[in-house]
Formats: C-alpha cells, sequence, structure tokens
C-alpha cells in the first residue's frame, strides 16, 4: 500500500514538474522564441535543474515534440466540425497557437500533422481515385502542405476569411480528385 501511494505521489509531482516546463517553454517562446531558448533557458524559467528535465526529455526537441502532440489532441478535440482534416483545424488555445504560428517550427509541426493524418488520408484517396499508395501519399502530402501554408499565411485564425479559403481549397482538391480518378478509370 505505502507503494502505491508514493507511485501517486511521485506521478503527481512529474505532472507538476512537467506543467512548469511546459508553461516554461510557452513563455519562451512567446519572449524569445524557439531558436534562442535552450534548456538552460527552460529550465531557469520553471525553477528546475537541468538533471530533473532531462529525466523528462532527451532534449528540447523532445519537448517540443511532445507540445505539437498536445496541441493536435486538443485541436481535434475542440474543432467543431469533426470532418474537417487535421491540416485545415486551428487550435483555439492561445498557448498551443504559439506553436502554430513560428514560422521556424512550421516545418516539424507540418511532419507531425503528415505523420498523422496520413493513415486516414492515403486510403481515402486511393479509394477515391483508384491511386496507388505511393501516388496517394505523394498527393495527401501536397494538399496538407497546401493547407498548412494556407493557415499560416492567415495566421491560423478562425474566422470568415479562413473558412472562405478552406470552402476554395476544398472544391479545388475535390475537382482535382474526380478528375484523376477519371484519368486512372480510363486506363
Amino acid at each position: 500500500m505505502a507503494d502505491r501511494a508514493r507511485v501517486k505521489r511521485d506521478d503527481r509531482r512529474a505532472r507538476y514538474t512537467k506543467m512548469v516546463i511546459h508553461d516554461a517553454f510557452f513563455e519562451l517562446l512567446e519572449s524569445e522564441g524557439f531558436d534562442k531558448m535552450s534548456v538552460t533557458d527552460i529550465c531557469k524559467r520553471a525553477d528546475v535543474n537541468r538533471g530533473t528535465f532531462y529525466l523528462h526529455y532527451e532534449d528540447k526537441y523532445a519537448l517540443l515534440d511532445e507540445l505539437i502532440d498536445e496541441a493536435l489532441d486538443n485541436v481535434a478535440v475542440i474543432e467543431p466540425d469533426g470532418e474537417l482534416p487535421l491540416c485545415q483545424r486551428v487550435p483555439d488555445q492561445g498557448k498551443y497557437r504559439l506553436l502554430f504560428t513560428d514560422p521556424n517550427l512550421l516545418a516539424r509541426l507540418t511532419r507531425h500533422i503528415i505523420e498523422r493524418g496520413a493513415d486516414v488520408a492515403v486510403p481515402q484517396i486511393m479509394e477515391r481515385t483508384g491511386l496507388g499508395r505511393d501516388d496517394a501519399y505523394t498527393l495527401f502530402v501536397f494538399i496538407a502542405n497546401g493547407n498548412i501554408a494556407l493557415n499560416q499565411a492567415l495566421g491560423w485564425k478562425r474566422n470568415l476569411k479562413l473558412e472562405h479559403a478552406h470552402e476554395l481549397v476544398n472544391v479545388f482538391t475535390d475537382s482535382g480528385l474526380d478528375a484523376l480518378q477519371q484519368l486512372v478509370t480510363r486506363r
């Protein structure tokens, strides 16, 4: 029984430590940017020692990856229209918005979105068009990158302008997928 109580206490401590590290990361991301922050900066801001940081994360990139995954988990839950592809969803929470709007993080964010979305989107593209897996994946990467670039250009702000842009892109994409299906069928 004493071991179970210690584990719960340790879990609570670990959650608290990760929370203060996350908070410090976001504060530094807003004030300094990702490229300028160091593990030492994060530890000073969080008031934890470097050894504690390294118990939880290999480096600042591992922390970033965890936070991007957390942001994508949350954006998927809070999106009012569950039909939107992940690459069109916009974060509501300010701290996560920082991950989406920092141009130095765009490539890493894009990689996470593509990794998460490929398992669902590629088979859908294959079924709709008749393309093979490699071609469908190539098309998915193109579509995802275009949507992400559009979101970035419009500041990842959910508003009528972004909704209209997504409508245009979706009509364009749907027409292209239909044309591909006809092309593949004729072969």
